[in-house]
């Protein structure tokens, strides 16, 4: 089959340069890079049961787009696909979606709820940062490594869950969560990276598990209420500034 890129050229001349509503004609399969960057004024779209890639950063900044409907025939999200679509409320990614790209949500100030199929096996860097009104969310069993920065300053954030076979979680992962009161890391984690947990002021306890080696520079720095850390005894090298400010911490 022959592809048929929807493209910011195509919207423009059919829609003009600032719509508030849009229907994609039926054939189109895939949403070109960009199409809708910064279209202020769109509040509706209607795509196609054709399209099968939303290409990279395709609702970027589309402040006014509080939900959209994506087919179940889409198995691609580009990176940068919805970041800063400061109202969208909530979405549903469809099941044959494999992978969340980097950045796909950043900035979604408004997004609350998020329904991750089974099948996605990686989550990008950053793929959730800034989204400051997420409480909740589940991560699929075949994901193995939650990328750097990737639910950064997520500060509603109270409830996830990490699968076991997660092997790392990134620089910065969990930065600013400041909601976030317990986390269970599964025993199959290895890799704890730079800052992943600095700043969650409401962390009271975490148990690391008993294959990781490093606790790198800053991971607890600025947790206020964390009062009991157990760290296993096969950690050879805990970075700089890894407790700074931890000043209710009495047990480590």
């Amino acid at each position: 089959m022959t592809e048929k890129i929807f493209t910011k050229e195509m919207m423009e001349k059919m829609f003009g340069t600032n719509p508030i509503s849009i229907t994609i004609p039926d054939g189109v399969t895939r949403i070109g890079s960009f199409t809708f960057k910064d279209c202020k004024s769109l509040t509706a779209i209607n795509i196609p049961n054709s399209v099968t890639i939303i290409d990279i950063g395709a609702f970027d900044g589309c402040t006014s787009l509080t939900n959209i409907t994506i087919p179940d025939s889409v198995t691609w999200i580009g990176i940068y696909a919805f970041e800063g679509c400061t109202s969208l409320a909530a979405i549903t990614i469809p099941n044959g979606v494999t992978r969340i790209g980097e950045w796909t949500f950043r900035g979604c100030t408004s997004l609350k709820e998020i329904n991750i199929p089974d099948g996605v096996i990686r989550i990008g860097d950053g793929a959730f940062e800034g989204c400051t009104s997420l409480a909740a969310i589940t991560i699929p069993n075949g994901v193995t490594r939650i990328g750097e920065y990737t639910f950064r300053v997520c500060t509603s954030l109270k409830e996830i869950n990490i699968p076991d076979g997660v092997t790392s979680i990134g620089d910065h992962a969990f930065n600013g969560c400041t909601s976030l009161k317990s986390i269970a890391i599964p025993d199959t984690v290895t890799f704890i990276g730079d800052g992943a947990f600095e700043g969650c002021t409401n962390l009271t306890t975490i148990t690391l598990p008993d294959d990781v080696i490093w606790i790198n520079e800053y991971t607890f720095r600025g947790c206020t209420s964390l009062k009991e850390i157990n760290i296993p005894d096969g950690v050879i090298r805990i970075g700089i500034g890894a407790f700074e400010g931890c000043t209710n911490l009495n047990n480590s």
